[in-house]
């Protein structure tokens, strides 16, 4: 094992022994979270979908399951189990789709252990996560068939989305349905910013589970995230300073 391994291992060890100290300290000193108005209208829309019989959809974006952009899809997994278990017993509760298989397959997870924890395991079925295009655009062109046929009034995307994301909010606007996006692409923050009403900024993306009644550990992990940030920040002010004074490092 080589020395950068070691350290590797180290970090690894010592941040989740911090994630499990924070989360023991969520029973005494619980996360206060910020304020965020797209939560807050999205818990409302979820209540209305349900008392109306309509139907809630998360979509977990064209992105792959393995890769570099399955960041943003499986924090959508963890936002379908929540909004899984508050909508189990309606009329119609929430679906999911994905333009990759194996992203389907763990929305049908998601979904299964969401019914499961919630008592309704009869209610689950396996066509409430779906595929619907093995490419972005057909993804998007097989959008607007879920949102007219399931009377989608809450249209969540969350994931990865190229420029087909514009499209799958403005087909949400058509429907006049309740419409929050959030991705890991820039471009496609900008573009969501015209056409959907609600816009997940930078890490707001993941941490809808969170918003959404998330666990102690889900809470622990975002104050966990915010002394990363801390220290990183102190970090790169400390090595200004000493490179400045010419202290080499």
């Amino acid at each position: 094992m080589t020395v950068q391994d070691g350290l590797t291992i180290g970090v690894v060890v010592g941040l989740a022994v911090a994630l499990v100290a924070l989360t023991l300290a969520e029973r005494r000193w619980p996360t206060t979270l910020r304020r965020v108005a797209a939560f807050e209208a999205l818990d409302a829309a979820i209540e209305r979908a349900v008392e109306a019989g309509e139907r809630v959809h998360l979509s977990l974006g064209t992105g792959s399951l393995i890769g570099s952009d399955c960041a943003p899809a499986l924090a959508g997994a963890t936002a379908l189990a929540k909004i899984a278990e508050a909508t189990a017993m309606s009329d119609r509760p929430v679906v999911a789709s994905a333009g990759d298989g194996a992203l389907a397959v763990l929305a049908q997870d998601a979904l299964r252990g969401a019914y499961a924890r919630t008592g309704a395991k009869d209610h689950y079925r396996a066509t409430t996560g779906r595929m619907l295009g093995p490419t972005p655009f057909s993804y998007a062109a097989a959008l607007p068939v879920i949102l007219s046929s399931e009377k989608v009034s809450v249209h969540l995307l969350t994931g990865s989305f190229g420029a087909e994301g514009a499209l799958a909010a403005e087909m949400g606007e058509r429907q006049k349905a309740y419409v929050l996006a959030g991705s890991d692409q820039v471009q496609t923050q900008a573009l969501f910013f015209t056409t959907a009403e609600h816009t997940l900024v930078g890490e707001e993306v993941f941490v809808t589970g969170a918003y959404l009644q998330g666990s102690g550990m889900q809470r622990a992990s975002l104050r966990l995230q915010d002394g990363l940030r801390l220290a990183l920040a102190a970090a790169i002010v400390i090595g200004t300073l000493l490179r400045t004074l010419g202290v080499g490092l």
